[in-house]
């Protein structure tokens, strides 16, 4: 977080501790239309564990665990850049 904070090509940051949204006012979608019209680019920087409950392909993938028993996380930088596409 402190590094977008420090980098000023950065437009969003998006973290675990604060659930977004992709549609309607306010949302992902909104932004990113009118940040792209300003300035004809975005950066995006998703932090590791932001925005898992959107990315549900199924309860199964929720539970899985890594070697160390730690939750194994979906790629949502992927996901969100095919939906923003």
């Amino acid at each position: 977080m402190y590094a977008t904070l420090a980098n000023r090509d950065v437009d969003c940051c998006l973290i675990p501790e604060t659930p977004f949204f992709l549609e309607g006012p306010g949302g992902l979608y909104e932004f990113a239309e009118r940040r792209l019209k300003e300035n004809g680019h975005m950066v995006i920087v998703i932090a590791e564990g932001a925005g898992q409950e959107l990315v549900t392909e199924s309860m199964q993938a929720l539970q899985k665990q890594d070697a160390s028993g730690n939750k194994l996380l979906q790629d949502v930088g992927l996901w969100i850049s095919q939906k923003l596409k």
